[in-house]
């Protein structure tokens, strides 16, 4: 997890999503974020797509982070918060 604050700390107040697993982690903006959703199969994706477009438009990013995280073949949409 590691790598996962650190790209936290890296990206204070800027709006995107840090897509990672146990290993790496990267940081994708808004924009970036669209792309590769729009790469994604839609028929498979619908539900996680309208949950990360949901969460990435209404979150804070000056004090909350959103991260996508894979872990084998299940993704899981997280939103951690400053203390």
């Amino acid at each position: 997890m590691k790598h996962l604050i650190q790209s936290f700390q890296s990206h204070v107040g800027e709006r995107g999503c840090h897509f990672y697993d146990s290993e790496n982690c990267n940081f994708l903006t808004w924009k970036e974020v669209f792309r590769f959703m729009d790469a994604l199969p839609t028929e498979k994706g619908t539900s996680f797509m309208e949950r990360l477009t949901e969460t990435l438009a209404n979150y804070n990013p000056d004090h909350e982070f959103l991260a996508v995280q894979q872990n084998g073949d299940s993704v899981s949409v997280e939103l951690y918060s400053q203390g």
